[in-house]
């Protein structure tokens, strides 16, 4: 194995940096590569300093034998990389073990990020009625929306050469969509040009969705302001359904959510097969929901 960049070198290479140079003339300079001083910028941002713990790369590493302690570990530091988490583990170990370790432990890396105003109490409390409901009466209702610069963000290159493709930056027109969800069907759908409001939110409830309900369904929706409208409520109700709201920035709460990713992305791949943009999105809901032809 390799022997690890000496503290001098390192330290210096980071004094370089910080009286104004760039990373990459610091490459050229000091013939490291770029990634190698990106970790040890990133190392001396957490840590204050350069140096790396004692013994670290050199050798082989300890196994890990404590998984319920691991894991302990992980849910402590889970947005840290596994380079990061083997700095940070008790016992010397490598960031291959750490990989191997979380692959052991059925954990994989991804993120989600909760809004700190979040009420559990009130998520808990959603949660226990929902589940009182019968599935066969629920219907999920969401808007979405989507841009006319929206693409594909992946494309096929040689190995070792980047993709590069153009993208529209200037926003020409947002599409809006509106639509139920139940048992697993995208149901009374809306698409216009804009976005939502009072008024548009309560002339689809009237001339599109109460048409689709049944008396005691229930309409799950969050608490928007122009949700909470009392002719929303007077119209649904007018057909034996009711209302459940979500808590408060619980969109994870609402399946439809979802639903809506998945559109989004076959718009993007359809995009560049329609001369104007509310045509894609058109011929993408017409695929998966009851959108008149």
């Amino acid at each position: 194995m390799p022997s690890p960049y000496s503290y001098d070198l390192r330290k210096g290479v980071i004094q370089y940096i910080e009286s104004g140079k760039r990373i990459i003339e610091a490459s050229q300079v000091f013939n490291i590569s770029r990634k190698v001083i990106y970790d040890w910028k990133k190392l001396k941002k957490e840590t204050g300093d350069v140096q790396l713990k004692t013994g670290y790369q050199k050798g082989h590493s300890h196994k890990i034998t404590d998984m319920e302690g691991f894991k302990k570990f992980l849910e402590s530091n889970k947005d840290k990389s596994s380079r990061e988490l083997a700095i940070l583990y008790p016992s010397k170990v490598s960031a291959r073990t750490i990989i191997n370790m979380i692959r052991k432990v059925g954990y994989s890396y991804k993120k989600t990020f909760l809004h700190p105003k979040r009420n559990h109490k009130l998520r808990n409390e959603f949660i226990e009625k929902i589940t009182t409901i019968d599935k066969d009466k629920l219907v999920f209702l969401d808007e979405s929306r989507i841009e006319d610069n929206a693409c594909r963000e992946h494309g096929w290159s040689p190995k070792g050469e980047r993709c590069y493709g153009e993208k529209v930056y200037q926003h020409k027109h947002r599409i809006s969509m509106i639509a139920g969800l139940f048992n697993s069907n995208i149901v009374a759908p809306l698409i216009f040009e804009g976005n939502c409001n009072k008024a548009i939110f309560e002339t689809y409830v009237k001339d599109i969705l109460i048409k689709e309900l049944r008396a005691g369904q229930v309409v799950v929706m969050d608490n928007i302001n122009f949700h909470k409208n009392s002719k929303v409520k007077e119209l649904i109700e007018s057909v034996g359904a009711s209302i459940l709201f979500l808590p408060t920035y619980s969109p994870d709460l609402n399946p439809i959510e979802h639903y809506w990713f998945k559109i989004k992305h076959q718009i993007r791949k359809d995009t560049s097969n329609f001369t104007y943009f509310f045509d894609a999105v058109y011929h993408v809901l017409q695929k998966v929901t009851t959108l008149p032809a």
